[in-house]
């Protein structure tokens, strides 16, 4: 039988023990042979399997990550309103700094932010995508063992953490290309999320777990893999992706979209307001760990 990664270290640090799991939903929405798992005491969520993820199938995909588009330009668009987010909440964080983005499918947020960052080099698994961001000018890597050169000022990873089957490790090689006052930001989805925890949403929950997400942390599960790879002075913040108008719409008609569909029901102070209560709450559907060196 093939061993859990993602179960194994969680059991290593403590974050779970074999007698809290429960199963919290049969099938993801791709595999009916992968079940969704949940630890009772801490709230991490993570798949039952994670033997049919390693670098070849990555490597292989021929889809764009985002929007799943042959176009670099179109999944730009598709992506647009992330990158505009990332860019507007890091922008200062990046100002003049030589940045590692990991897992930058079609860098959408290296575009807005290549007027001010010193240097950027990506590193993205999938060829023809690599290809592409080598083509619009920028330093590309397959892997991050292949960044030779350190002393970054800053590492990003956004939504490519819960990919990883060996994390721990993946920010083990990251801290070695850090700077002594480096940072590295990593955004992942949150395994307390309103939409599942609390609305209990049966449409969204067939949606949103998927056979690459391998785990979904808690604030505490991720701050405890971070230091795990010694990292320190940990902070985690709850950022909420998708607005008022996207969860109504999940409630009434058990579709996404919600928020362009019925982009009338948001407004800037709204959806800032329900971020806010959501994070009050801990059940944005989004978590972004900062940590140093």
């Amino acid at each position: 039988m093939n061993k859990n990664l993602i179960e194994q270290q969680l059991l290593d640090l403590g974050i779970i023990s074999e007698n809290s799991l429960e199963e919290y939903f049969p099938s993801v929405r791709d595999r009916n042979d992968i079940s969704v798992l949940r630890c009772k005491n801490s709230g991490v969520i993570f798949l039952s399997k994670t033997d049919h993820i390693n670098l070849s199938y990555y490597e292989n995909k021929v889809s764009f990550r985002i929007g799943h588009e042959l176009d670099r330009k179109v999944a730009i668009r598709v992506g647009q309103e992330d990158a505009r987010r990332r860019a507007d909440s890091l922008g200062n964080l990046l100002l003049n700094k030589k940045w590692l983005d990991v897992g930058s499918g079609v860098g959408a947020v290296l575009d807005l932010l290549r007027p001010m960052a010193k240097e950027i080099v990506a590193v993205e698994l999938q060829d023809n995508i690599r290809k592409e961001l080598i083509s619009a000018g920028y330093r590309a890597y397959s892997t991050i063992e292949e960044v030779e050169d350190g002393n970054y000022d800053v590492v990003s990873l956004f939504h490519v953490f819960e990919h990883l089957v060996n994390p721990i490790d993946t920010l083990k090689l990251i801290k070695e290309r850090l700077n002594t006052n480096g940072k590295i930001i990593v955004e992942v989805p949150h395994a307390r999320d309103f939409l599942f925890d609390f609305l209990d949403c049966e449409s969204f929950k067939k949606f949103t777990f998927w056979s690459e997400h391998l785990i979904l942390h808690t604030r505490e599960s991720l701050r405890l893999f971070l230091k795990e790879a010694g990292f320190s002075k940990v902070e985690i913040i709850g950022v909420q992706r998708y607005p008022l108008a996207n969860h109504l719409y999940w409630l009434k008609n058990g579709a996404p979209g919600g928020h362009h569909h019925w982009n009338f029901l948001s407004s800037n102070e709204l959806n800032i307001a329900y971020e806010n209560k959501l994070a009050s709450l801990d059940k944005t559907d989004t978590l972004m760990a900062i940590a140093e060196p």
